[in-house]
């Protein structure tokens, strides 16, 4: 059984980031278990199968190595909210794309669809 702990949010960010540009879901079970880790989802398990999901997807259509971009958006109301978009050598949108948020020792995670 997992034991859920607290991670570092550097530790967290660098298990999201390894976890896709490695194409590893696997790897990032400890940390989505963590209690300071929250999601917009039903529960973890039902996260972490889209996040599976999507990182199989994005292997598939995914051309040479994956890079990350930080990006803020104006539109976005909540201004602490950052995009976590991770691009490939070739396509102009993200293979990848997370809302990503650090909030009173919380780490908010979302997978956006598209």
């Amino acid at each position: 059984m997992l034991q859920k702990r607290y991670y570092k949010s550097e530790e967290i960010e660098q298990g999201l980031i390894y976890a896709c540009a490695n194409f590893d879901a696997g790897s990032f079970i400890p940390i989505l278990m963590a209690k300071n880790v929250v999601t917009e989802f039903p529960n973890k398990v039902r996260f972490y199968r889209y996040f599976k999901y999507m990182l199989n997807c994005a292997k598939c259509s995914t051309v040479g190595l994956l890079s990350l971009r930080k990006e803020k958006y104006n539109w976005e109301e909540d201004k602490e909210m950052r995009y976590y978009n991770f691009y490939d050598e070739i396509h102009k949108g993200s293979r990848l794309s997370f809302r990503y948020k650090v909030s009173n020792n919380l780490i908010f995670i979302d997978i956006m669809p598209f």
